[in-house]
């Protein structure tokens, strides 16, 4: 298996006191050999833990190429020759309403066979997974597992308004282990029909990783217990996914869209929910300036640790499951858990 990553030009946006500031992708294009001279499958992945599945499912079959190695997924910006690669792949795995360059490369080089993850996971309103805090007079809304109950949720399309970015739905659902394995099937499916020689190869790589999944959803649910202070104070909100499926909450300086300016009102809101929960870590992001983060966290009062949204990998020593583990242990150290023995 090939992993090829490819350069592109982001466009970037600064959040209050540069907490969700992003950093920018390089403008160099790293070169593979030709999947069509080593009859490898070509494989588009629109972020990382998209090519993450290609690459677990895909093994030495295919050759990957990431469409954003680096800098803020949400603002990827596509250049000619990252279209022609989506005009060109044998497949194209990606996240329809999470990155609009995507979406219209896609629409404009109509690639071959496409995987849009967002068909095959139960993804919910953004809504659904927003604090609020700022409309709240600083208090979080209450965690109801009624009201997390995925099958409960309206996912009737609508617009919401300033969150252009992402549609209407939350796009992080790779962060609950649980519903990143329901991307697996359709990317067997898909691989599969693109190279049928190699088709038991793909279902049984993709079983492996369901195994794997579960293994990683069975100790964040066995680690994630008897927490003292069962609520996180996060960069941006994108870890609603994972608090509905482990039972905490989260509070985002930004909300689900890390570009989102965030007002002194909401700062203030912030702080008020950290001390009425004796929150004493503000989880920033591996790609944040840390003398930004420092500076507001000392505003409110607590400590600063980073805490990795997934949405590129910014280790090449760490795969998914390594950084999600790290996660795990920071988020059971921050919220006082006590797991039974």
């Amino acid at each position: 298996m090939k992993f090829r990553y490819c350069a592109f030009p982001a466009a970037l946006a600064t959040a209050a006191l540069a907490l969700v500031g992003c950093s920018q992708g390089a403008d160099s294009t790293a070169k593979s050999t030709s999947s069509a001279s080593s009859g490898e499958v070509s494989v588009v992945a629109s972020f990382y833990p998209l090519a993450y599945l290609a690459e677990q499912i895909g093994g030495d079959h295919v050759s990957i190429t990431n469409l954003t190695p680096s800098g803020e997924a949400h603002d990827a910006e596509l250049s000619a020759s990252q279209v022609d690669d989506v005009a060109n792949a044998d497949v194209v795995i990606y996240e329809k309403e999470f990155q609009p360059s995507v979406d219209e490369a896609i629409e404009q080089a109509k690639p071959a066979r496409v995987v849009d993850v967002a068909d095959h996971v139960d993804l919910v309103p953004i809504e659904q997974h927003e604090s609020g805090v700022d409309e709240a007079d600083g208090d979080a809304d209450e965690h109801d597992e009624a009201d997390h109950d995925h099958a409960d949720h309206d996912h009737g399309d609508h617009d919401h308004a300033g969150h252009h970015h992402h549609g209407s739905k939350d796009p992080h659902f790779w962060l609950d282990p649980h519903l990143y394995a329901d991307a697996i099937d359709p990317i067997v499916e898909s691989l599969s029909q693109a190279d049928k020689a190699h088709a038991a190869d793909y279902k049984a790589n993709g079983e492996k990783l369901r195994e794997s999944l579960t293994k990683l959803d069975d100790k964040y649910a066995k680690t994630l217990t008897n927490c003292q202070t069962p609520t996180i104070v996060v960069a941006h909100e994108a870890y609603g996914y994972m608090a509905d499926q482990y039972h905490f909450t989260q509070v985002g300086v930004s909300g689900i869209n890390p570009e989102q300016e965030t007002s002194a009102k909401r700062l203030e809101a912030v702080a008020k929910v950290a001390q009425d929960n004796h929150v004493s870590v503000l989880f920033s992001e591996s790609a944040l300036n840390a003398k930004d983060s420092q500076t507001l966290a000392k505003q409110l009062g607590i400590t600063t640790k980073v805490l990795d949204p997934l949405e590129t990998q910014t280790d090449s020593s760490k795969d998914y499951i390594a950084v999600m583990e790290s996660n795990l242990a920071s988020l059971s150290e921050a919220m006082q858990c006590q797991p039974a023995k």
